[in-house]
C-alpha cells in the first residue's frame, strides 16, 4: 500500500469530500450516518467521509477509519453488500503532518477534521 492506493481512490471517487452526504440506497435516502449504522460501524472510530452513486446499482461510502489510521473506500450492490474495499494510510494525504500530530492521532474525529482541512487549503 501507498501512494499508489490514495491516487486510486482519488481517480475512482474523487477528492475526498466531492461525493454527497445523502443518496438514494436500498430503496431510500440514506445519510452518512445510516450507511455507517447499516454496515455495523456505529461505536467505531468510522468517520464517514462521503457517499457515491457509481452506477444505478454500485454505491460508495467513503470514511476515516480511526482504528488503522487509513481512509477507507467501501462499493457497496443495490443489497448493500460489500463487492469491493480500498484503503490508503492517512499520510499519504498529510505527509509530514501526520508525523506531527503526536496524540491527535488517536482521536478519529480530529484526524478527520485535520485531514479535511488539509484538503480544503486550510493547513
Amino acid at each position: 500500500m501507498g501512494v499508489e492506493d490514495k491516487e486510486r481512490i482519488e481517480t475512482r471517487f474523487g477528492p475526498l469530500w466531492s461525493g454527497k452526504t445523502e443518496i438514494t440506497f436500498c430503496g431510500s435516502v440514506r445519510t452518512l450516518r445510516d450507511v455507517k449504522r447499516s454496515l455495523g460501524l456505529e461505536g467505531s472510530d468510522a468517520v464517514g467521509i462521503d457517499l457515491h452513486e457509481l452506477s444505478v446499482d454500485r454505491y460508495a461510502f467513503r470514511f476515516y477509519d480511526g482504528d488503522d489510521r487509513r481512509v477507507v473506500v467501501l462499493v457497496l450492490d443495490a443489497e448493500g453488500e460489500i463487492l469491493e474495499e480500498h484503503r490508503a494510510h492517512v499520510a499519504e494525504w498529510l505527509g509530514d503532518m501526520y508525523h506531527e500530530t503526536g496524540l491527535m492521532a488517536f482521536d478519529p474525529d480530529a484526524m478527520a477534521n485535520l485531514l479535511r482541512k488539509k484538503i480544503a487549503g486550510e493547513v
